[in-house]
């Protein structure tokens, strides 16, 4: 445990710790299997606990990571034209596009900013957003959004975790981890759930 703790110190301490943690943010919004949340709030609670990183350098340099790799996976949607030509030719694959064009096009904002919170929501609504051309500037001005919200929230409870612990930072970061994945949980059984009254709804009133 100890050897582990001095490890994460060691990057926590280095300068290139901002570029680790541009590189897995953006990398987990286009690939979800990277730890996003995770290095964000270990960041969070050691800028609190030892001072390094600085959170004033930290804040920005997580909104520009996470809009970064926002922009990426709608590039990488508005490039899969013949996966999209193959998904709308099945009706379970344009049943699907078609949902996420309703979606982006009557609440965009709403599920841009909400799907951030979710792993691998963040990605599934970016790719699609540009498979069914999305306007970029409608997109990036809700992803800045949306990236502003995560960034300050995720370092947020880092820094909160830091003050509680701050003589064990690590516990500071199973806290922070943890009110992450509590949030995303609320968040998917909310959209979860209007959506569910949706169907509903449609089906009541046809």
């Amino acid at each position: 445990m100890d050897a582990v703790l001095h490890l994460v110190e060691v990057v926590m301490a280095s300068p290139w710790l901002y570029v680790l943690l541009f590189a897995v943010v953006a990398a987990d919004s286009v690939f979800p299997v990277f730890p996003g949340e995770t290095v964000v709030i270990t960041a969070g609670a050691y800028a609190v606990a030892q001072e390094s990183p600085h959170a004033l350098v930290l804040i920005p340099v997580t909104m520009a990571a996470a809009l970064s790799g926002d922009l990426i996976a709608h590039h990488v949607g508005r490039g899969a034209g013949p996966v999209t030509r193959l998904l709308r030719a099945r009706r379970a694959g344009d049943k699907l596009l078609t949902w996420a064009e309703n979606g982006l096009n009557t609440r965009g904002g709403a599920l841009i900013v909400t799907a951030r919170f979710i792993p691998g929501g963040r990605t599934a609504t970016s790719i699609a957003s540009g498979m069914i051309r999305y306007p970029r500037p409608l997109f990036a001005g809700f992803a800045l959004l949306a990236a502003t919200a995560w960034a300050l929230y995720n370092v947020g409870i880092g820094m909160a975790g830091g003050l509680l612990f701050r003589e064990r930072p690590l516990l500071g970061v199973v806290l922070g981890i943890a009110l992450a994945l509590v949030l995303s949980w609320l968040i998917e059984r909310i959209r979860s759930g209007r959506e569910t009254r949706s169907r509903v709804l449609q089906s009541t009133t046809s």
